[in-house]
């Protein structure tokens, strides 16, 4: 199962990575790449992972997934995040952002039956292995460097078996 899901969430990386640059002009396809860093609340784990810019298929409305690894609490988390948000059209440096994504969390607690707080329970297969889905508001601020390069700040706050406030900053490179 952990073998085909990571095959999956690989391939799915080399699709994003390798999109045509031909569906560019229609403001779909892909815009770039870059590594994420962070923080969350309720496991209290460091976060580390890579965002893909896959453009924009409405006006203002851009599609970013990701995928970040977690790490602490004696708990080895990955997050499959699918992020769509609007860019807030303002004539700044710093253009603000608000939208939600889908989060599939699969953990491994090293075989532990629950954690510290009771809501992470073994799947009763004596492998510490779980998987949880859930919906994030996501909020935050990018920057644009005349490279072409953007860093951004950003907060996510969880509705439901996910954790409930992660911080992230991450740079997407053209």
């Amino acid at each position: 199962m952990k073998k085909k899901l990571a095959i999956a969430m690989c391939a799915a990386a080399l699709l994003a990575v390798t999109a045509g640059r031909a569906q560019e002009a229609a403001g779909v396809g892909f815009r770039g790449w870059g590594p994420r860093v962070g923080a969350q609340s309720d496991l209290d784990q460091f976060l580390i992972g890579a965002q893909f810019d896959l453009g924009d298929f409405a006006k203002n409305v851009r599609w970013q997934p990701s995928f970040e690894l977690g790490f602490g609490n004696d708990i080895i988390s990955l997050y499959g995040n699918f992020m769509v948000a609007y860019y807030f059209p303002v004539k700044a440096a710093v253009t603000p952002y608000a939208g939600a994504q889908v989060q599939l969390w699969m953990f491994d607690n090293n075989g532990n039956n629950c954690d510290a707080d009771g809501h992470h329970c073994d799947n009763g297969y004596n492998d510490g292995f779980n998987t949880h889905i859930g919906l994030d508001a996501v909020g935050g601020i990018e920057t644009k460097f005349k490279s072409g390069n953007r860093f951004l700040a950003e907060l996510q706050v969880g509705t439901s078996d996910v954790p409930e406030i992660r911080v992230l900053v991450g740079w997407t490179f053209k």
